[in-house]
């Protein structure tokens, strides 16, 4: 038998335990089964010269160089895809990536004077004619307002706002107000003074804060306020019921 024959039988006879053995070269046997080996390759595309293409077992099995079995775009869809895909070019530059903000920049976001902290619909202000100042939104209940007269009242935490401007003194609540309602807390007192030490003896931040309180950023944290019982300061300071939630 020849080499080329002991090659095309030992894949055959492998899977039988069969062993070959060349005992020499045989030109016209190895014509002969040359000739049959091309008649078989023309009939038959998996088997080859020298070598058998196994055939896989798995449905859609990809062939030597080509794609899956029946997966595989014809020449017109090519072209199709070419030319629809013609005019699209690769982003230039580096991609940029969303990194989410630290907590010295949302700080920074939420500043105390955003206008996103205004609320829509200010504390209605009552004035009595002995300088006493209500304020209070409409679903207040009675009793609320009752309690924030009462020299009774339990404070739970104090905001001094003596020395300051306006503008200081605006900071100041909006962040007291804010802080202590998230803590909980619900009744509190800001001291404004009595203006004595002030210009022609009236206190101008005592109004002020009447306004901070009512139509400014810390309103969207008060349920309603009034003139502290002289316990707490009388007319210079304010009592002021937090929101339960916002």
């Amino acid at each position: 038998m020849c080499k080329r024959c002991a090659t095309l039988a030992a894949g055959k006879g492998a899977a039988r335990g069969h062993r070959f053995e060349v005992t020499g070269e045989d030109s016209s046997h190895e014509a002969g089964e040359l000739q049959r080996v091309r008649q078989l390759r023309g009939s038959r595309p998996g088997v080859h010269d020298g070598w058998v293409v196994g055939k896989s077992k798995r449905k859609g099995a990809r062939t030597k160089g080509g794609s899956a079995a029946g997966g595989g775009r014809s020449e017109a869809d090519q072209d199709a895809l070419r030319e629809a895909f013609s005019d699209v070019k690769p982003l230039g530059g580096r991609v940029k990536k969303r990194v989410m903000p630290s907590d010295d920049q949302r700080a920074s976001r939420s500043s105390p004077v955003s206008a996103r902290h205004t609320p829509t619909v200010p504390l209605l202000v009552e004035r009595d004619s002995d300088g006493s100042v209500l304020g209070h939104r409409n679903a207040t209940h009675p009793s609320i307002i009752d309690t924030l007269a009462d020299p009774r009242l339990e404070i739970e935490a104090e905001c001094d706002l003596h020395g300051m401007t306006a503008a200081e003194a605006d900071h100041r609540v909006l962040r007291f107000v804010r802080d202590h309602q998230e803590c909980g807390h619900r009744w509190v007192l800001i001291i404004v003074g009595k203006g004595l030490h002030s210009p022609g003896g009236k206190g101008t931040l005592r109004e002020h804060i009447v306004g901070t309180l009512s139509k400014r950023a810390a309103a969207r944290y008060v349920l309603a306020f009034c003139t502290a019982p002289r316990r707490h300061g009388g007319t210079g300071a304010f009592a002021v019921r937090l929101v339960d939630r916002l």
